[in-house]
């Protein structure tokens, strides 16, 4: 956003009079310009994360709206303003390695067109932004053994650390929950999703929360029925567990003194995952409600170990059945700021956004009600995301995409890192398969079908017969376009030709075309491809009709 455009917004909010109620007067709305000049809703917002310390350099993902593109948002002190229109997504998330580094959580880019519900494509790719680029996109095919499951959760403790986490692993070759691990040069499935890894006891939950405490990870998960519980959670399961990559047993579950009180006659499948925040001194690790009876729970690890934080509540604020909705400790301070619902208005869009603050000795503040109808603006929806940078900044996001803001605006980032061009490209990965270079091998026949691209080029020239000077490609001009499952390869002949179109994943044949002869021209083939065995390469295979080696 310019600044006369920032001026002119705050003008508008100036008119709506967008203020918190009183008691909570230091939150307001602050909301980017959309076209025409007037205050847009951002659709859903997953994540906002700002680099530690800064105020005035943070992101949120979002996954668009009729009006809005999915992809990510800046706010560098003067305003929030598009930064990506790729790498958004439902559900995504942030993860800071840097001052000009960072990665998403984010939906499955295009390319692998299936038909499966679109919830399957949300949260199960990567994208690594550094320096105001897109360096890499990470995401495998759907339905295969090493497919990518839905990520809840990321977190970095520095550019070669970084944890990202979600679903817990159902009918593999190992129990826990889907875990990636980037150490700096490449990403690893931690347990493997294809080879046995019986010493990684990892608890069989949900993960739902990843924070760096002290040089350390750490996961809050969420508690299920038939999930594949330790033998140390004979009592009750635990919520939070330490990662440590370099032990045999990397996810380390962590038991509080004394049992867990979570509201009377509640399971504990009855609460929410556990959502972590740092605020130095100690991890928060806060859940509410997927049951009627469960209550508001918050966890805090100390140098005195993992302890229940009792609530003191005169006001009633976190009653029975809520459920949290963001969390986020505030730097410099003993408190937890706490987004949540009330039992009716889980699916319900039209109620404002409700937050309070819980302090160190568990006493929680008055209820916080933004966004209500007497403000004259549109309902917001629930509270979403909440992220604190810094003591006395905090923004959150409603489940519509209305950004709140506590505190005043800080200076202006000036980084070229956050202010160069809208990013719009996304660097291919594994999801999608790999097109043939433009000079592709001959088709031998038969004889040796099943040998690589690169093993054809390395054999001897001895069987073919050279021609006396170099001529132009037998194939060119190729280009492929998905539809639904169906790959349509379109290419050029020099001449006519015998041509076939393989597809392979792992080195096997998984699809192939007839063995055609085709005329000098464009032609194009078509080849249906089983997405539980989708591709990684494709192989056209052409010599020139009449000819043992034509090119």
């Amino acid at each position: 956003m310019t600044r006369p455009a920032l001026l002119v917004a705050l003008f508008i909010v100036a008119l709506l009079g967008i203020v918190a109620p009183a008691g909570a007067a230091e939150w307001r709305s602050e909301q980017p310009l959309g076209e025409g000049g007037f205050l847009t809703k951002l659709g859903e917002v997953g994540d906002i994360g700002c680099w530690h310390g800064e105020a005035n350099r943070c992101m949120l993902i979002t996954a668009g709206n009729g009006g809005v593109a999915p992809g990510l948002f800046a706010f560098d002190g003067s305003g929030w303003y598009r930064y990506s229109t790729v790498c958004g997504g439902h559900e995504g998330r942030i993860a800071w390695a840097g001052p000009d580094e960072f990665w998403t959580v984010s939906d499955q880019q295009p390319g692998q067109e299936i038909e499966v519900t679109p919830t399957v494509l949300y949260a199960i790719s990567l994208c690594h932004f550094k320096n105001g680029h897109v360096v890499a996109s990470y995401g495998e095919p759907i339905g295969v053994q090493g497919s990518y499951l839905h990520m809840h959760a990321a977190a970095c403790a520095g550019p070669s650390d970084c944890w990202f986490a979600g679903d817990r692993l159902v009918g593999g070759v190992n129990q826990g929950a889907f875990h990636l691990h980037w150490n700096g040069s490449a990403l690893q499935a931690a347990p493997s999703l294809a080879e046995p890894q019986s010493e990684i006891l990892d608890p069989g939950r949900d993960v739902t929360g990843l924070a760096v405490h002290q040089g350390a990870f750490y996961e809050g998960v969420r508690a299920r029925e038939n999930d594949a519980a330790l033998e140390s959670e004979t009592a009750e399961p635990s919520f939070v567990h330490r990662v440590d990559p370099s032990a045999k047993a990397p996810f380390q579950p962590l038991f509080p003194a004394a049992p867990l009180a979570y509201g009377e006659g509640a399971e504990a499948t009855e609460l929410g995952g556990f959502l972590l925040s740092d605020e130095g001194q100690r991890l928060w690790a806060v859940s509410g409600a997927v049951g009627s009876a469960a209550t508001v729970t918050v966890l805090r690890l100390g140098a005195e170990g993992l302890a229940q934080l009792p609530l003191d509540d005169p006001d009633g604020v976190l009653g029975a059945g809520y459920r949290v909705t963001g969390i986020a400790a505030e730097p410099g301070s003993d408190d937890v700021w706490v987004g949540f619902k009330r039992p009716l208005e889980s699916g319900d869009i039209s109620t404002p956004a409700r937050l309070t603050r819980i302090h160190g000795d568990g006493t929680v503040d008055p209820e916080v009600t933004l966004s209500a109808e007497e403000e004259g603006i549109d309902p917001s929806g629930p509270a979403g995301p909440i992220a604190c940078p810094a003591a006395e900044q905090c923004w959150m996001a409603t489940s519509l995409g209305w950004l709140f803001h506590l505190g005043p605006d800080p200076a202006p980032n000036e980084d070229p890192a956050m202010h160069g061009p809208v990013i719009t490209v996304r660097p291919r990965d594994n999801s999608l398969p790999v097109v043939p270079p433009i000079g592709l091998p001959e088709d031998d026949s038969g004889a040796e079908a099943k040998r690589s691209v690169a093993e054809t080029e390395e054999l001897p020239s001895e069987f073919e017969e050279l021609p006396p000077k170099r001529r132009p490609p037998l194939v060119s001009k190729v280009k492929q376009e998905l539809h639904g499952t169906v790959l349509e390869l379109s290419f050029t002949l020099r001449a006519k030709a015998h041509v076939q179109l393989l597809a392979k994943r792992a080195g096997h044949i998984v699809a192939r075309t007839k063995r055609y002869t085709l005329a000098k021209g464009r032609h194009s083939l078509r080849l249906a491809l089983d997405p539980k065995r989708w591709p990684t390469k494709l192989d056209l295979r052409a010599h020139a009709a009449g000819r043992k080696g034509g090119r």
